[in-house]
């Protein structure tokens, strides 16, 4: 026969393991905006200072204003400085805006209504701002 003692210490286990298995969820999903936002970071660094290089070797002068993203292939082709600024620009912008989506995809897996409702708000107001800002 159990006694009370050893059915509240199999509870006890069972509560200790679901945390367990929350946290090591929470972790790798913080991890992975991690790495997101970080290599959204760095290939933005890498694509500015190879278009600042570019144009201390071609002699070209730096843009004094932002290309279109429809327009920015022909430059990137061309070997351009201002395509690989505007690609830097363009990467770091979007980098917060694939953090916020994956956010609203962990949500939606988790099924957390009120946190997708208030995600996707933030992720609407991100894309109207990048789409009427370009």
């Amino acid at each position: 026969m159990i006694t009370a003692r050893a059915r509240l210490r199999v509870v006890q286990d069972r509560i200790a393991a679901l945390r367990r298995a929350v946290l090591t969820e929470v972790e790798d999903i913080n991890r992975l905006i991690y790495h997101i936002l970080r290599g959204g970071v760095v290939v933005s660094v890498a694509f500015l200072l190879f278009g600042f290089i570019l144009a201390g070797l071609t002699g070209l002068p730096l843009p004094d204003h932002s290309t279109p993203p429809r327009s920015l292939g022909p430059l990137l082709v061309q070997f351009t400085p201002a395509g690989f600024l505007n690609l830097g620009v363009l990467v770091l912008i979007f980098t917060p805006v694939a953090r916020v989506l994956l956010s609203l995809l962990s949500f939606a897996e988790e099924r957390d209504r009120a946190y997708v409702l208030m995600t996707a708000i933030v992720l609407t107001n991100l894309l109207i701002s990048v789409v009427l800002l370009a």
